[in-house]
C-alpha cells in the first residue's frame, strides 16, 4: 500500500475511534444541563450506562460479523446507525426517545474491534503495531474533545448541541471510511455458523454488565442484582458449553487457550480495574474541600481542565507503543507501560498538594496507561487467526468494560473506608488514609498486570510472524 493511501486509511480509522470516545465524554460535560431538564440524576445516569452497556454488548457481535461479512461494511452500518441515533437525540424532548437514541449511538462502542481488524487486513505485518498505536490515539483525542467541546456547546447553546456534534463526527467518519478503505474480503466458511452461541453471548454479557453497573445502586441483596448475576452466569456457562461443542462457533472460547490471548485479556482486566480509574480518583481528590487535608477544593470545570493535558499527551503514547512493539515486542511495552503508570500512582501518594503537580502526575499515569491500552490489540493480532481478529478484539472490549465497572466499585468502597463529615450539610469526604489505601491497591494491581507480561514471548516483535 502506498504511503499516502496508508496515511489516509489511518486518519479515517483515527476519526472513527475518536467518534466512539467523543460519544462517551461529551455526555459527562452535559450531565448538569440534562439533570436540570429531566430533574432526576439517577434517570439521567442511564444515558451514560445505556451507551456503555450497548457498546460492550455490540463489540464482540459486530467484531465477529465483520470477520464474516466484511469489516468495512459492518463499520459503515454502525456509523450510519450512530448518526441516526445522534440526530434523534438532537431533536428529542422526551427521555424515552433519548434513551432509544443512545441505544443506537452506543453501537459505536463496537468501532475499535473492527478498526483493529481493518488495520490487519490492509497494512503490512511489520507496520501493524504502529498503525494500531496511531489509530488508538484517536480515543484520547475523542475524550479531550468530548470534555472541552462538549462543555463549550452546553454553555453556548444547550445539551441538544452535543448530539449535533456527535452526529457530525460520526458522519465525517462514515465518509472517510467509505472513501479511504477498500471493501473487505468475505471469509469462506466450511461449516454452518453457530448462531445459537451468538444469541447466548449477548444477553449473558448484558446481564453481567448490568449487575456490575447498577447492582451497587440497587443493593447487593436486591432481587434485581441477584437475578441478573445468576442469570448472566448461567447463560455464560451454557454459552461456553455451546462454543466448545460447535465446529464453527460464533464466539470461540477456545481462543483463550492461547497464552498470549489469555495474558492480554487478564492484563486488560487488571489495568481497567486499577489505573484506568484515574478520572474517578482524581476528580474526587481535586474537588474535595481543602479542610479534608487532601482535597484541593476546585470546581468540576477546573478538575476537567487539569486532566486535559494528560489526554493530549496520550496522543503520543499510542504511536510510541506501536513503534516500541515493532522493535521489541509486546512484552517489553507492557512492562514499560506498567512500570510508568505504577510510578505515577506512587508519585501521587507522595505529592498531591498542588494542582500543577497533580496535572504532571496525571500525564505520567495516562501515558503509561495508553501504552498498555495500545499494546493489547497488537498482542491479539499476533496470536489469533486472521478471520477472528475483530472477534478477539471485541471480546477484549467486553472484558475491559466489565473490569472498568468492577474497578469503579472497588475504588468507591476503598474511598469510603475512612471519611470525614462536612461541618455544614453533612456530606462525607474521603480522608488522606482512604486515598492512600486506594492508590496503594491500584499500584499493587498495576504491578500484578505488569508481571503478567513475563508470560509473553521474549523479544518477539508482535505481528511480524
Amino acid at each position: 500500500m502506498r504511503t499516502r493511501s496508508l496515511a489516509a486509511m489511518i486518519i479515517a480509522l483515527w476519526v472513527a475511534e475518536m467518534t466512539q470516545a467523543f460519544g462517551t465524554a461529551m455526555l459527562y460535560a452535559g450531565l448538569k444541563a440534562l439533570i436540570a431538564t429531566f430533574k432526576d440524576p439517577v434517570l439521567v445516569g442511564w444515558l451514560v450506562t445505556t451507551y456503555l452497556l450497548v457498546g460492550a454488548g455490540a463489540a464482540a457481535v459486530a467484531g465477529r460479523l465483520g470477520d464474516l461479512f466484511g469489516r468495512r461494511r459492518v463499520l459503515l452500518i454502525l456509523l450510519a446507525l450512530s448518526v441516526t441515533g445522534s440526530i434523534i437525540n438532537a431533536v428529542s424532548t422526551s427521555f424515552a426517545v433519548l434513551i432509544a437514541g443512545r441505544v443506537l449511538e452506543g453501537l459505536a462502542g463496537a468501532i475499535l474491534p473492527l478498526c483493529v481488524g481493518l488495520v490487519r487486513e490492509n497494512v503490512s505485518k511489520e507496520r501493524v503495531p504502529m498503525a494500531i498505536g496511531l489509530m488508538i490515539s484517536g480515543a484520547s483525542a475523542g475524550t479531550a474533545a468530548g470534555l472541552v467541546i462538549g462543555g463549550m456547546l452546553v454553555d453556548l447553546y444547550s445539551w441538544h448541541a452535543l448530539f449535533v456534534a456527535s452526529a457530525s463526527f460520526a458522519a465525517l467518519a462514515f465518509v472517510l471510511i467509505r472513501l479511504c478503505l477498500p471493501p473487505s474480503p468475505l471469509q469462506p466458511r466450511t461449516a454452518p455458523l453457530d448462531w445459537l452461541g451468538g444469541l447466548l453471548f449477548v444477553p449473558a454479557t448484558l446481564a453481567l454488565l448490568l449487575a456490575i453497573s447498577s447492582g451497587p445502586k440497587w443493593g447487593i441483596g436486591d432481587p434485581r442484582t441477584i437475578a441478573t448475576l445468576i442469570g448472566g452466569a448461567a447463560l455464560f456457562a451454557v454459552w461456553i458449553r455451546q462454543s466448545l461443542k460447535a465446529v464453527d462457533p460464533m464466539f470461540d472460547v477456545r481462543l483463550f487457550r492461547n497464552r498470549q490471548v489469555l495474558v492480554a485479556n487478564l492484563a486488560t482486566a487488571l489495568v481497567s480495574m486499577s489505573t484506568l480509574q484515574i478520572t474517578l480518583v482524581f476528580s474526587v481528590m481535586l474537588q474535595a474541600p481543602k479542610w479534608t487535608m487532601v482535597g484541593l477544593g476546585v470546581s468540576a470545570t477546573l478538575a476537567g481542565l487539569v486532566k486535559l493535558p494528560s489526554n493530549i499527551s496520550s496522543l503520543f503514547a499510542g504511536p510510541l507503543s506501536g513503534w516500541l512493539t515493532q522493535r521489541g515486542g509486546g512484552r517489553m511495552v507492557m512492562v514499560a507501560g506498567g512500570l510508568l503508570t505504577s510510578a505515577g500512582w506512587l508519585l501521587a501518594m507522595a505529592f498531591h498538594d498542588s494542582i500543577l503537580i497533580i496535572g504532571l502526575i496525571l500525564i505520567v499515569i495516562s501515558f503509561g496507561a495508553t501504552m498498555l491500552f495500545a499494546v493489547g490489540p497488537t498482542i491479539l493480532v499476533d496470536a489469533v487467526p486472521h478471520d477472528r481478529t475483530s472477534e478477539a478484539a471485541g471480546m477484549m472490549t467486553v472484558v475491559r468494560q466489565a473490569s472498568l465497572g468492577i474497578g469503579a466499585q472497588i475504588v468507591t468502597l476503598l474511598l469510603a473506608t475512612s471519611t470525614v463529615v462536612a461541618p455544614e450539610g453533612g456530606a462525607r469526604y474521603p480522608t488522606v488514609g482512604a486515598f492512600m489505601l486506594t492508590m496503594g491497591v491500584i499500584v499493587a494491581i498495576s504491578l500484578v498486570a505488569t508481571a503478567l507480561a513475563f508470560a509473553l514471548p521474549k523479544g518477539k516483535p508482535v505481528a511480524a510472524v
